[in-house]
């Protein structure tokens, strides 16, 4: 796995649903929906994936291809949401608190 950004934490999917919020209605398309590189048709699904949230409170998943087992990622974009920047601010600081 690639070396994560130190502001980076890994968080569960309990986390996601509360920083998505209604959103998070779309999570399992979110997840069929991914590029391969080594797939002829290139989308996907990503399995056996592990979230982060970034210093944008962005969400970044890192896991495999369904079909392949390559290496995919897929990057939520939830920091540009008041609603999810607060949630995922309090995300953070929970996940601190426990270190």
């Amino acid at each position: 796995m690639k070396r994560l950004d130190l502001d980076t934490i890994e968080i569960t999917e309990e986390d996601i649903k509360l920083i998505m919020g209604d959103s998070f209605t779309f999570f399992p398309q979110l997840l069929d929906n991914c590029f391969c590189a080594k797939c002829k048709d290139h989308r996907t699904t990503i399995i056996n994936y592990r979230a982060y949230l970034n210093i944008l409170q962005d969400i970044s998943l890192q896991g495999e291809c369904a079909q392949c087992s390559q290496a995919v990622g897929r990057y939520i974009e939830t920091g540009e949401s008041k609603e999810s920047v607060e949630a995922a601010d309090h995300v953070r600081k929970l996940k601190k608190d426990k270190v």
